[in-house]
């Protein structure tokens, strides 16, 4: 069996780097040496790649002063490697990003296969605005919301009224993992929020503030069959203190319970898993993705995100749904590489 150069992208802009690198180390422990040789490509804050080099283990930190990477346009994954008194090639066979960056586009302009969905899923996760837009257009539900492009746009009492909500969300369009968002309930908090929101994005969201269970589900498809999705049992997320998921607590998990198997009838748990089946098809992913859903106290289901690429530790979310649905971690790396490439030989889906 031939051994595959896989090449663990990481690293990345400064929000998000440290999370990027803690799952870059676990993918890199999880690989099969016997299948697979890493490649350890550091993401720089530039957005520059920086081939780790003379590592026995997982580096601490991305290291910018050795070589640098470079992929060649529709080379199949052949790359230059460029230091200061040398120029060499290496070929990559299969990529795992897991820069906050993402990479995808350069990776498909490249023909290289990897981890994750090509095509327009990834901008339009990339979005919270426009992955609402599709959805909604889709006939799918999802939160009232309000798209703010300047500080001055829309005043507390109006967005209260407009959502039909006291308590209201505010949120950055494009940055994930909960940073910038604020619960608010007065105009001082409001105008406080705002100002957090747009210091970390020119777009901002205001949505109302749902009161539901947090549901999340992994969704997984079938490299042969992809219109077939297998997702897990829904899990659920019961937020404490701030009254949601806040950043803080996806680092350190103090103030929130994870339930892997959320306490669901079969027939409820049957809807939530269609209704992210069908969020997954919507926004066209590939692979896998986590879709979190809000159910009302009446049963009312809503759409909240789809991550098309969600974090891939061990302890991550989608992880530990697809361990609860009896995939471990190492066989679920495994996996996700092998379908990688097998979906690269054919043609995009259409699901």
């Amino acid at each position: 069996m031939a051994v595959l150069n896989v090449a663990l992208l990481f690293g990345g802009e400064s929000l998000g780097h440290d999370m990027s690198m803690s799952i870059a180390r676990s993918v890199y422990e999880a690989l099969d040496t016997k299948r697979h040789s890493p490649i350890l490509v550091g993401v720089a804050p530039d957005g520059r790649w920086w081939l780790q080099e003379d590592t026995k283990e997982f580096p601490s930190y991305v290291n910018s002063s050795g070589a640098q990477l470079t992929l060649l346009p529709a080379g199949g994954g052949k790359a230059i490697v460029h230091g200061q008194e040398y120029l060499r090639t290496c070929d990559i066979d299969v990529a795992f990003p897991i820069s906050p960056c993402g990479g995808a586009g350069l990776l498909e302009a490249a023909q290289v296969p990897f981890v994750g969905s090509r095509g327009p899923a990834p901008a339009i996760c990339s979005d919270k605005q426009i992955t609402k837009r599709v959805l909604r257009d889709a006939g799918l539900p999802i939160v009232k919301y309000l798209a703010l492009t300047a500080r001055e746009e829309v005043k507390f009492q109006f967005a209260q009224e407009a959502l039909c909500s006291c308590s209201l969300f505010v949120k950055p369009a494009r940055i994930y993992n909960s940073i910038g968002v604020s619960k608010v309930t007065c105009e001082s908090e409001f105008l406080t929020a705002v100002d957090l929101a747009f210091s970390y994005d020119s777009k901002v969201l205001v949505e109302e503030c749902v009161q539901a269970r947090e549901l999340e589900c992994a969704v997984l498809q079938d490299v042969e069959r992809p219109r077939e999705l297998s997702c897990s049992w829904p899990s659920e997320i019961i937020s404490d203190g701030q009254g949601f998921y806040t950043a803080q607590a996806k680092l350190d998990e103090k103030g929130v319970v994870f339930k892997t198997r959320a306490e669901l009838d079969e027939a409820t748990a049957h809807r939530v898993r269609s209704l992210s089946c069908e969020a997954f098809k919507v926004i066209g992913c590939e692979g896998l993705a986590r879709v979190d859903i809000f159910m009302r106290p009446n049963g009312e289901l809503l759409v909240n995100e789809v991550g098309n690429a969600p974090a891939l530790g061990p302890g991550s979310a989608f992880s530990r749904m697809m361990e609860g649905s009896g995939m471990g971690y190492k066989v679920l790396v495994q996996r996700l590489l092998e379908d990688a490439i097998r979906r690269s030989e054919r043609p995009r889906a259409i699901l």
